[in-house]
């Protein structure tokens, strides 16, 4: 069982939306996955249909990385409207764990992993925050393996450059078992500029680039909005064209064990 981060320094590019497309492209078959809003925005938890005042006593993301506890991210989990989908909510004071100077602050997302038993689910998803702090890096320290998303604009891509660097360092330093799953395009536009980005993408990166890109449709912001699986959503051809690429985008990614 893989645990995937999905990271881009650059925020409005598409990450939280890949981690939802994922997340409801497995649901649809019928795969289990956790979610793990890592972002002190909220979006994945709220996108899962996830409310912070209906948590109640479940510990969030802030307070399992408040301290080194080693295995106990499963009293974490929050059970979704999703089927198959589980998530650890973020909220508001997650952002505190980006400015803790603790020096095991980075290794403390591993720890609560480690000696979980996560047999009931077939992949573990991370959505990262778009920015280059200890909740990236402690990510990245946990993480199987990442996945770049990004817009085909000029900062999703410098965005990409950035957490590469960081990227680097945590698998010279720390995780040298780090894997680079892919490159996903997002929101993608017929436009001259994008078809530029994204050709400038492929000559950079190569086949890191996924074969499958992400067209941008108003039916996702509406989905999104009512808290829905977008492979729920019928009789649009929007929604059809996101799902199906969705369903592509999991089937090329190395999400899943073979």
């Amino acid at each position: 069982m893989k645990i995937t981060a999905v990271a881009n320094q650059k925020g409005g590019v598409g990450k939280t939306a890949t981690v939802l497309g994922l997340c409801s492209a497995a649901s649809a078959q019928g795969k289990r996955v956790l979610a793990v809003d890592l972002d002190p925005q909220g979006n994945l938890t709220r996108g899962l249909g996830v409310m912070v005042e209906d948590l109640g006593d479940t510990p969030t993301a802030n307070e399992l990385l408040a301290e080194m506890q080693e295995g106990t991210a499963l009293q974490a989990v929050v059970p979704t409207p999703w089927p198959g989908v589980d998530v650890i909510a973020a909220t508001g004071d997650l952002a505190t764990r980006d400015m803790d100077a603790a020096s095991d602050a980075i290794y403390r997302l591993r720890a609560c992993f480690e000696g979980c038993d996560l047999s009931a689910y077939d992949a573990v998803i991370f959505d990262c925050p778009p920015s280059v702090g200890r909740l990236l890096v402690g990510a990245l320290v946990a993480a199987d393996q990442l996945v770049y998303a990004t817009e085909a604009t000029v900062d999703g891509i410098k965005g990409i450059a950035n957490v590469e660097t960081t990227t680097a360092f945590v698998k010279k330093r720390v995780n040298q078992n780090l894997k680079i799953a892919g490159i996903v395009i997002t929101r993608r536009e017929q436009t001259g500029e994008e078809n530029f980005r994204e050709e400038e993408l492929r000559d950079v990166y190569g086949s890191l680039v996924a074969k499958t890109v992400i067209p941008k449709r108003t039916a996702w912001r509406d989905a999104n909005g009512r808290s829905e699986p977008i492979h729920s959503v019928k009789g649009s051809a929007g929604a059809r064209a996101i799902s199906t690429a969705y369903t592509d985008l999991l089937n090329e990614l190395p999400i899943f064990d073979n």
